[in-house]
Formats: C-alpha cells, sequence, structure tokens
C-alpha cells in the first residue's frame, strides 16, 4: 500500500523530528473476483484478501538520555491477509529488535496455537488478530510508569519553598544592600504530594490497631505591648509567631535564591511533555478503534462466506473485547494526563504570579530608595545652593580687600623701604646707606627662594597624588 510509506517518514535518523504525530490507519478490502487485486500465482497471492496499514506509538525506556529516562518509539505496520491461499504477510519497522523478539516468540512452536495455526481461513484470521493485539499491547503497556515518572517530575518542580518579603521596612541603603521584613510563604512543600497524598509518620500511640499521632501542646503567644495571651494557629510556635525582640532585619534576595525563571523552564518543558503524551494516546485510541471498527465490519461483509462468519465472529468477537479494554485503559492514562496537564498549568501560572509579586516588591523597594535617595539629592543641592550664595558673597568682600590692598600697596611699599637704614633724611640731605641695601637683600632675597622651593615641593606633592589616584581608578575600571 502506498500509504505505508507515509507512515515511515518519522522513522529514521533526523536533526529535527518531522511528521512524528502523522499516525494513522488505512485499509483496502479485496474479497471478492470483481474487486480482486493484482494475482501473482508463482508468489502464492491470488489478489483476494484484505491489505491494511496503521501506526502506533509507546514509551520506553532509553538508556542515552540520563535526564529524561523515557523516549516516545514509534512502530509502522502493514498486514495482508489472502483468503484465497490463506496467507498471512507481516512488514513491521521498529528502532529496535523488541517487536521482532515478541512476534518471533509469539509464531514459534513453543507459543500458543492460535499464533500460528494456519488450518482454515477462520483460524489464520484468529492468529492475525491475535498478532494485532501484540501491537496494540505494546502501545498501552509503559505508558502508566511514564505518567507516574511525570508526576514524581511535577511533585520535583512543585516543591519550591519560596520566601517572598511581606512587608519592606523604610530604612533605606544599608551600604549597597537593602534590609527587609520577610515573611514565610510556602507555595508548595515536599509533604504536599499530588493530590495532596501524605505518608503517615510511624508513632508509638496506637489506639483500635490503628497509629494515632498524638496532638501538640496549645502554643500561647504573648503580646509585649498589650499584656495579652493569644493562642497560636496550629503548626506554629513562639519562636515563629514573633517575640518582644521585634521584627528580624536581614538582607534579602526577594526569593531569587529560591526559583527563578529556571523553574518556569522546567514546569514548561514538563507541560510540553505532558501535552504530547496526551497527543499520542489520543492518536493511538483512535487507531485501535479504527482496527477494531475495521474488523467488526467484516462481520457484515457480503463478499466473505456464510460460515466463514459464523467460524470467526467469536475471534472477532473477542479481539473487540480486547482492544476496548486497552482502550479503557489509554482513556484512563488520558484523564490522568490531562488532569496532570491541568495542575501543571496552574502551577506555571501561580510562578508567575510569584515572580510578578517579587517584581512589585522589588520595584518598590527600588522606588522608596529612588525617593530617599531624591531626597538627600535635594538636601545637598539645597546645601550647596547655601555654600554658592556665601561663597559670592566671599568673592565680594575679598575683591573689595584686594582693591584697597592694590591700592595702598605701592604706599606701603614705599614707606617700609624708607622705614630702613638704607635711606637717611636729615636737614633736607639724604644720604644712602649701601651696607644696609645689601644686608636687606642678602636676608630677603634667600627666604623668597626658600618660599618658592616649599610651594614647589607641596604642589608636587598634590599632582603626584591625583595623577597615582586617577591611573589607579582607570585600572579598577578596565
Amino acid at each position: 500500500m502506498p500509504e505505508f510509506l507515509d507512515l515511515l517518514f518519522p522513522l529514521g535518523e533526523q536533526v529535527v523530528a518531522q511528521d512524528f504525530y502523522s499516525d494513522g490507519f488505512y485499509q483496502r478490502t479485496h474479497l471478492s473476483k470483481a474487486t480482486q487485486g493484482l494475482n501473482i500465482p508463482g508468489r502464492a497471492w491470488s489478489g483476494q484478501g484484505i491489505k491494511l496499514c496503521y501506526s502506533l506509538k509507546s514509551v520506553e525506556r532509553s538508556e542515552h538520555q540520563t535526564d529524561w529516562p523515557w523516549s516516545i518509539r514509534h512502530c509502522a505496520t502493514h498486514h495482508t491477509f489472502d483468503v484465497m491461499n490463506i496467507r498471512s504477510t507481516w512488514v513491521i519497522v521498529k528502532g529496535n529488535q523488541l517487536m521482532e523478539k515478541r512476534m518471533t516468540s509469539a509464531t514459534s512452536w513453543r507459543g500458543p496455537p492460535e499464533f500460528s495455526s494456519y488450518d482454515s481461513i477462520d483460524r489464520a484470521l484468529a492468529a492475525a488478530l491475535a498478532l494485532h493485539t501484540i501491537l496494540i499491547d505494546w502501545s498501552v503497556e509503559n505508558w502508566r510508569w511514564y505518567i507516574n515518572f511525570l508526576e514524581d517530575q511535577y511533585e520535583e518542580a512543585g516543591s519550591i519553598d519560596a520566601s517572598l518579603p511581606t512587608q519592606v521596612m523604610d530604612m533605606g541603603y544599608i551600604g549597597s544592600r537593602l534590609p527587609t521584613q520577610t515573611t514565610q510563604i510556602p507555595t508548595a512543600s515536599k509533604a504536599s504530594r499530588l493530590f495532596f497524598r501524605t505518608h503517615l509518620r510511624k508513632t508509638d500511640t496506637t489506639q483500635n490497631g490503628i497509629e494515632m499521632q498524638p496532638m501538640p501542646a496549645q502554643q500561647y503567644h504573648v503580646n509585649p505591648r498589650s499584656g495579652k495571651r493569644q493562642p497560636l494557629p496550629p503548626g506554629r510556635s513562639v519562636e515563629t509567631a514573633g517575640s518582644a525582640k521585634g521584627p528580624t532585619v536581614r538582607y534579602d534576595t526577594y526569593g531569587q535564591g529560591q526559583f527563578g525563571f529556571r523553574h518556569l523552564q522546567d514546569i514548561q518543558h514538563l507541560e510540553e511533555n505532558i501535552n504530547e503524551t496526551v497527543l499520542v494516546l489520543k492518536i493511538n485510541l483512535s487507531v485501535c478503534e479504527q482496527i477494531s471498527s475495521f474488523y467488526r465490519s467484516l462481520l457484515k461483509n457480503e463478499e466473505l462466506p456464510a460460515a466463514t462468519i459464523n467460524h470467526c465472529q467469536d475471534d472477532i468477537f473477542r479481539f473487540e473485547r480486547r482492544v476496548e479494554a486497552l482502550r479503557s485503559q489509554m482513556s484512563a492514562q488520558i484523564l490522568r494526563s490531562e488532569t496532570l496537564l491541568r495542575l501543571t498549568a496552574e502551577r506555571k501560572t501561580l510562578l508567575y504570579g510569584l515572580l510578578e509579586f517579587q517584581n512589585t516588591k522589588f520595584n518598590k523597594v527600588i522606588a522608596s530608595a529612588s525617593k530617599k535617595s531624591t531626597q538627600k539629592m535635594e538636601f545637598m543641592t539645597n546645601e550647596m545652593s547655601e555654600i554658592a550664595r556665601k561663597t559670592k558673597t566671599e568673592t565680594v568682600s575679598m575683591k573689595i580687600i584686594t582693591l584697597v590692598t592694590l591700592f595702598f600697596l605701592p604706599g606701603t611699599f614705599i614707606a617700609t623701604l624708607m622705614s630702613t637704614d638704607i635711606v637717611h633724611w636729615a636737614n633736607n640731605k639724604r644720604r644712602y646707606e649701601s651696607g644696609a641695601l645689601q644686608a636687606y637683600l642678602a636676608i630677603c632675597l634667600p627666604f623668597m627662594v626658600i618660599t618658592f622651593i616649599v610651594w614647589a615641593v607641596f604642589q608636587w606633592r598634590e599632582k603626584r597624588k591625583e595623577r597615582l589616584q586617577h591611573e589607579q581608578a582607570h585600572a579598577t575600571l578596565v
């Protein structure tokens, strides 16, 4: 059948899986000479018979995948049954030898007789139905354990103890971190299993053969302000309820240390695998229904002899009941998968909400810190404005002092020079003392040179210090 080639396309090595979910069921019936197909006597093929092909999928353990030890496998089947020569032909294509071993074991002389009996048309048809049952059994057998594995993955992904801040303390920056007052919000714990499945703890107290857990003593909390004594909720102790020491301030990372986008990615990956499971099971369910309906329709086919229909009727009915039982198992696994899918979607929504809650709290802290920083900048700006005003006033005063100094500086210099012994005025006569001038210059000039040298040394040290600080800051940035 050409349709069988379409079922083979998903097989083989591929970089990206293509047509992996293009399963189906195809059949052709040639039971009379009017609808007879190709007749090849040398190959013992009369052309009168049935042809069908279909593909099923199942899940098997994979030794090459350590992080995800399950893999969905494909199996394509082509079957022809010649009613004239009582000959059955099978072509089964699968990625490993599992189905070959099962078929060989079932049709060997050690296997059940109904798998290898071809004495008549009804016995050969019963053997074909039994082999179909092996294929359908394979498509159902491991889904229970795979969904158990998915549930375990859900429980591991859901066991996130996210501690989120519920109140941000208005204390500003301390160093480079922000102090917060936090309250533990358990989103899911290891004890809250799927559908609230918990394990009983072993105790020594028994009653009527049933182990009983002793009730804990009632805990009370005393309010340090009002002095009132109040009972605590179950599971809370005095230490966790608070004490007179006040709220505990710690440096919080806003839940980023407990969970983050990685957990959302894990939940998303799990949701994709559950969706794949539901899709494959529904496809298998449809294929099994079409196989069962096809053989049921043979009982109403007028081209088959009435005697053959009567002999095959019980075998087809048993096959239908077996397929119906397997379809019921698949339906149950589909319900489990859909329930797990809804729980996973709700878990992902909760994680999105928690991340949004974290972002909101963090933005609130940032806004509060920005407000404090703005207030500090405003205060510093006001101070700088006051300093600038005072500097302007002092600058005007310095200008006045400088102008007065410049005005009196020549007279002061002349008066100082004439007050020395360099020039003497007596009886309207001027006398010049060169020795006094030499002594004045010998003392004044060295002191001037020393003053300039000291100033130059201090100036060089300050410039060198600034250069080293600049180089150190540049090296830190690089």
